[in-house]
């Protein structure tokens, strides 16, 4: 199971940050950071299922592949950001963290105008 995976690695991280925070406080910041990261890299996995799922829904619904792509783009767009603004949270820069939330809704919002404006085209056609 993935979860036992993250779980596992963030405990050592925390660990890792917990001991170094006592001995030099700017490497603990390097040692969350690089914990945040091996737990991406270690889901690698579940997001290409995720991606490989989506295409293949798409070949069975006839739904047009630039929509899927936009789908995931906006999913990965959330989720790097709420992993960008948790580690500015976790290094106390609240003001930074909600910069960069609100970049990624920005972001989401600009990729999100041709799904709405399709959908409504599709709904003006069938009235």
């Amino acid at each position: 199971m993935a979860i036992v995976k993250v779980i596992s690695i963030a405990f050592v991280g925390l660990l890792a940050v917990g001991v170094l925070k006592e001995i030099k406080p700017s490497l603990a910041a390097v040692a969350g950071i690089v914990t945040g990261l091996i737990i991406v890299y270690s889901l690698l996995d579940e997001f290409t299922y995720i991606v490989e799922s989506f295409r293949q829904l798409s070949v069975i619904a006839e739904i047009d592949d630039a929509l899927i792509k936009t789908i995931i783009k906006i999913i990965g767009i959330g989720y790097l950001t709420e992993f960008s603004a948790g580690i500015a949270e976790d290094y106390g820069s609240q003001s930074i963290a909600k910069k960069i939330e609100f970049g990624g809704k920005v972001c989401i919002a600009v990729l999100a105008v041709p799904v709405i404006t399709g959908l409504i085209s599709t709904i003006g056609s069938l009235l």
